[in-house]
């Protein structure tokens, strides 16, 4: 079962397999990934993932500059037979002393809290000062784990969240641009709503035309009217 999980994590997380994949998965976990690795150097001290099911970044982000990596999230999930957490919470109070943490990561978990203050809150809460919290969140997905999808941010809403919640500073970036934007949408055409044979008949086609998208993505950080992003990221300090 360890080697299974292993080998789940690698092909949908890490080393991001396309043929094992749907072409949605592949483009949305390529920019997290990316996401992810501008994280990786920057991490030291006490890390928390929160909402964490499978700890897929986990291996991918230890160093010996980890002194502590904490999986948290609810009880029980389908994806706790597999790994487990190391603490379970009541989906309210994360349950850690103030001001404990260096780093808390929340990988596409504020859609699905439907009280983004309060979160924010407790986030801040268990942080040291300085600490980061690092987000992730969709903007071009499916309704997924219903009903508990909650929201698709702009990064207008975020900042003035952070703002509120009393955090000192925020960096928040597009995980893709608008080539970015629309090859995801293409995909989740092709995925969900194809039948399987003709998927099999566009799949060459829109693979050519993802591959021409994503090379030809920017993402431009100077969020204005009439942009497009497939999802943001970000860091905030406390």
């Amino acid at each position: 079962m360890k080697n299974s999980i292993e080998n789940y994590i690698n092909d949908w997380f890490i080393d991001l397999r396309p043929k094992v994949m749907l072409p949605s998965f592949y483009i949305i976990r390529r920019t997290l990934l990316s996401a992810v690795s501008e994280l990786k150097p920057k991490l030291k001290g006490v890390v928390v993932d929160l909402g964490c099911g499978v700890m897929p970044y986990k291996n991918f982000l230890m160093s010996e500059a980890i002194t502590q990596y904490i999986g948290i999230d609810l009880e029980p999930t389908e994806y706790h037979h597999d790994v487990k957490p190391d603490l379970f919470w009541n989906g309210n109070e994360i349950p850690l002393k103030d001001s404990t943490v260096d780093f808390l990561i929340a990988t596409e978990f504020l859609e699905h809290y439907f009280d983004t203050t309060h979160i924010l809150k407790e986030i801040k809460r268990v942080l040291k000062p300085d600490g980061v919290f690092f987000f992730t969140v969709p903007s071009v997905w499916p309704l997924h784990e219903v009903p508990y999808d909650y929201h698709r941010f702009t990064p207008f809403a975020l900042e003035n969240y952070f703002k509120n919640s009393e955090f000192t500073s925020w960096d928040i970036k597009p995980l893709g641009g608008f080539h970015s934007n629309l090859a995801l949408s293409l995909a989740l055409w092709n995925d969900y709503r194809l039948p399987k044979k003709k998927q099999k008949f566009f799949k060459p086609i829109l693979n050519f035309v993802v591959r021409q998208l994503i090379k030809r993505d920017k993402k431009e950080l100077d969020f204005k009217n009439n942009q497009m992003y497939s999802g943001l990221y970000g860091f905030v300090v406390k």
